[in-house]
């Protein structure tokens, strides 16, 4: 087996979960969910608002968990991986305590960077530059992956909601005054958004005012669309990054680890050569898997064979064809 196999196949999954989150949404929408209106606000302004008139359906945040989950698990299942080639042993020394590292804090990291013993010096290093503490952590990926599915596998669902991605609103004013535009809040609170407020120098100029909203609407997930840097990027962009970046880790890791030439693709020319070196003097050892315990024999206790039981005719499955052993005596 492969052992970082396991952390692709959950990016793949990923993916097939992003692919359902977007048809699932393109659903949600064909109906024509939400509604426009332009608010006289006063005598001198407008609101241009945007109200979700259907509730979103609980299988758009169930589905943005279960792509949560894969993600993280490919994390967890990228440390495992190096942990039997660093410790030379499957399984690993330490697995059960075995998980990614990451943390806003290096509190944190001090606390539990006991469960990385197996890993190589090297590895260490290169986990503890990772983490969110070591950069901005609002814009550090694997903060929001582990935040956000932190919430999803303890606490409840990650609040599903929606963003204004793209406003381009065009005003028929019929007294010809051009007013001053505004943007507002572009993310959905308790199913409104005020996008835009226009206003006049006066009451006169204000009237019979008609808008074409020309909005395009996201998902959004509340907690991350507070974000200053995620908010920033259109959502299914953020998911095709996370996982990108996902990826990207399991290949450096692998390289690192067995010189795999599909995972050489994306690192960079030193790190291979200096990857390339530690392989030369052997700071991986050789796998090895636990040896086996001695089987127990019990005495087996069946019935007596006949031929019905031998062609399976007698078997629950229909005749399934399954030969019988339990029992040769005659």
């Amino acid at each position: 087996m492969e052992f970082f196999e396991s952390a692709r196949l959950r990016v793949e999954r990923a993916r097939q979960h992003g692919n359902e989150m977007s048809e699932a949404w393109n659903n949600y929408l064909e109906p024509h969910p939400f509604e426009f209106q332009l608010v006289r606000d006063s005598d001198t302004t407008y609101l241009l608002r945007v109200e979700q008139i259907e509730p979103t359906p609980l299988l758009l945040p169930a589905l943005f968990g279960e792509w949560l989950f894969n993600l993280r698990s490919a994390l967890d299942h990228i440390v495992w991986a190096s942990a039997v080639h660093s410790s030379g042993r499957m399984p690993p020394p330490g697995e059960a305590g075995l998980q990614y590292p990451i943390y806003d804090e290096a509190s944190g990291w001090d606390r539990n960077v006991w469960r990385l013993r197996p890993l190589a010096a090297h590895q260490l290093e290169m986990l503890h530059m990772m983490q969110p503490f070591n950069s901005d952590p609002d814009a550090n990926y694997l903060g929001w992956i582990n935040r956000l599915a932190r919430i999803d596998r303890h606490r409840r669902l990650n609040g599903w909601t929606a963003r204004v991605a793209v406003a381009e609103p065009v005003l028929a004013v019929p007294s010809g005054v051009k007013p001053r535009l505004e943007w507002g809040r572009r993310m959905f609170i308790g199913g409104r958004c005020d996008f835009a407020r226009v206003t006049f120098p006066d009451r006169r100029s204000a009237e019979g005012v008609t808008f074409n909203p020309r909005v395009g609407i996201d998902p959004e997930i509340a907690e991350w669309g507070e974000s200053p840097f995620w908010s920033r990027i259109r959502f299914s962009e953020r998911l095709h990054m996370m996982s990108v970046f996902v990826a990207a880790e399991i290949n450096v890791y692998d390289f690192d680890c067995t010189g795999s030439a599909e995972a050489r693709r994306s690192v960079t020319e030193a790190f291979a050569s200096e990857s390339d070196e530690r392989r030369a003097v052997g700071v991986f050892p050789r796998v090895t898997h636990q040896e086996q315990p001695p089987a127990t024999w019990t005495e087996a206790v069946g019935r007596t064979s006949t031929p019905d039981r031998y062609f399976g005719r007698d078997f629950p499955a229909h005749g399934s064809g399954a030969v019988a052993t339990e029992d040769h005596s005659e």
